[in-house]
């Protein structure tokens, strides 16, 4: 049986969504962390102990813009091959222009100025294989560490090949 699979993925959207909401609440907490509300407090308004100072509401305010402004960078796409005997390549796309074509057959052909190819990569024992999520820990030779986040749906068009792929190497690897 071949497992030749090669998949691009991108970001997931929802993880995009989840971090801008973070970040502007992190943003608009900062106020009622602060306390100076105290001053301006109407009769009859109850009063929280919640108050954090100004130095609470400062973290509060820096970690919101943190993660708004983790927003602006790019979001990096990324192919993974998997070859007919299970060899993994991870190739890194730094920039939207460096999307791979269609009719590219191997991370060679697709690699344009702004990739990193990163041949010989490993499955890991810690990867998790769900159903509708892969996280998946890849190593190369060096001993670098990757981590490649694989969710079902529109990230990634070939999730189920790339499923059973992964699946059928951590079996081949567990009878080793």
């Amino acid at each position: 049986m071949s497992i030749a699979v090669a998949a691009v993925i991108r970001s997931p959207v929802c993880l995009r969504l989840l971090q801008a909401v973070l970040g502007l609440g992190a943003v608009f907490a900062a106020w009622p962390l602060s306390g100076t509300w105290r001053a301006a407090a109407v009769p009859g308004q109850l009063v929280g102990g919640y108050a954090l100072g100004c130095s609470g509401a400062l973290l509060s305010a820096a970690g919101g813009v943190f993660l708004l402004a983790l927003l602006r960078w790019r979001r990096k796409l990324q192919a993974l091959d998997i070859s007919p005997v299970g060899q993994l390549r991870l190739a890194v796309y730094l920039e939207r222009g460096g999307v791979p074509a269609a009719g590219a057959s191997g991370p060679a052909e697709r690699a344009g100025p702004l990739s990193l190819v990163r041949p010989g990569q490993r499955l890991l024992p810690g990867s998790t294989l769900w159903p509708s999520l892969l996280v998946l820990c890849l190593a190369d030779a060096a001993g670098r560490r990757t981590q490649v986040l694989v969710q079902r749906g529109s990230s990634c068009a070939a999730f189920h090949p790339l499923a059973v792929a992964c699946r059928a190497i951590a079996a081949r690897s567990g009878e080793e």
